[in-house]
């Protein structure tokens, strides 16, 4: 139960006033990659995830989680491409 409830707790995000200067540049399609993602109750972890826009600064993302997704927005440096097999 204790475990259920750690997972349940969101990751933290990077707020608008971090963002910089550039707007957002939204992605037609969601990009494949490996994020570093910070958690507020325990250690950053590196999980697969999604990008969905971003600019020179920061990278929108969907990281899946039980019963949907996270929406974080990290560090750019925080996240590189993951390639997905094709089933």
């Amino acid at each position: 139960m204790v475990a259920r409830v750690l997972a349940s707790i969101a990751p933290c995000t990077l707020q608008p006033e971090t963002w910089g200067s550039r707007p957002i540049e939204w992605y037609a399609d969601k990009r494949a990659v490996w994020a570093w993602i910070t958690w507020p109750n325990r250690a950053a972890t590196r999980e697969p995830a999604w990008a969905t826009g971003g600019n020179d600064r920061v990278v929108m993302l969907e990281v899946p989680c039980e019963g949907g997704h996270w929406a974080p927005v990290v560090w750019r440096n925080a996240v590189s491409v993951r390639q997905v097999d094709a089933a």
